[in-house]
C-alpha cells in the first residue's frame, strides 16, 4: 500500500498544529501571565526597597544633625520642668549682676483657644522682681535672648531707684543706682 505523500504531510501537519493550540497554547498563556506577575512582583519590590532606603537615609540624615534636633527640643520641649527653667532664671539674673527678689509662676495653659490635646503648645508665663541696675537687665535680658530655649519677655516695668554710695564724697560716676524692676516672662512647652 502506497501513502500519499502530500497527504500524509498535511494530516502531521494539521495534527502538530492541533498539539500547539490544545498543548502548547495553555501553557504559553500560564508562562507569559507568570510573568508579568513576576514582574509586577519586581516592581513592588523595587519601590518597596526604595522606600525604605529612602527612610534609612532619612534616619542617617537625622542622626547627623541629632546635635540640631536636640537643640529644638531644649528649645521648646515635651515636658515643662518648672524646677528647671526657675534655676536658668536664678542663675542668668545673678551671671548679669541683677538680684531675684521674687519669682513666681503667672500662669501655665493652652497656647491656642482650643482645649488641651497633644501636639498644642501651652504657654508658662513668670512674673520676676528684679534689683539691678539698666546695664545689669541689659545683660539679662541677651543672657535670655542667646539661650536655647525660647524666652519671651512680654512686659517690663520699674520702680524709682535707690542710692548706694561707694564713699564719702559722693561724685555723679561714684552712685550706682539700683532700680526695681518687674518682668513678665513667657517661655512654651508641649
Amino acid at each position: 500500500m502506497q501513502i500519499d505523500r502530500p497527504i500524509t504531510i498535511a494530516v502531521m501537519i494539521f495534527a502538530i498544529i492541533l498539539l500547539v493550540f490544545f498543548l502548547v497554547m495553555p501553557e504559553y498563556k500560564t508562562f507569559t501571565q507568570l510573568q508579568t506577575q513576576i514582574g509586577e512582583k519586581q516592581a513592588e519590590y523595587d519601590a518597596e526597597f526604595q522606600y525604605y532606603g529612602e527612610i534609612a537615609r532619612t534616619a542617617s540624615n537625622l542622626q547627623d544633625h541629632q546635635a540640631d534636633i536636640d537643640k529644638i527640643d531644649n528649645a521648646l520641649p515635651t515636658n515643662p520642668d518648672i524646677g528647671k527653667i526657675i534655676y536658668f532664671l536664678q542663675g542668668a539674673a545673678l551671671q548679669n549682676g541683677m538680684m531675684i527678689k521674687d519669682l513666681f509662676l503667672s500662669k501655665s495653659s493652652s497656647g491656642s483657644a482650643q482645649a488641651n490635646s497633644a501636639g498644642k503648645i501651652k504657654d508658662i508665663v513668670f512674673s520676676m522682681d528684679l534689683l539691678g541696675d539698666y546695664s545689669s537687665l541689659e545683660k539679662f535680658m541677651i543672657s535670655l535672648e542667646k539661650s536655647s530655649r525660647i524666652f519671651e519677655i512680654s512686659s517690663i516695668s520699674f520702680g524709682s531707684p535707690s542710692q548706694a554710695s561707694t564713699g564719702s564724697s559722693q561724685s555723679q560716676f561714684q552712685i550706682q543706682q539700683t532700680f526695681s524692676f518687674n518682668l513678665q516672662i513667657k517661655t512654651n512647652s508641649y
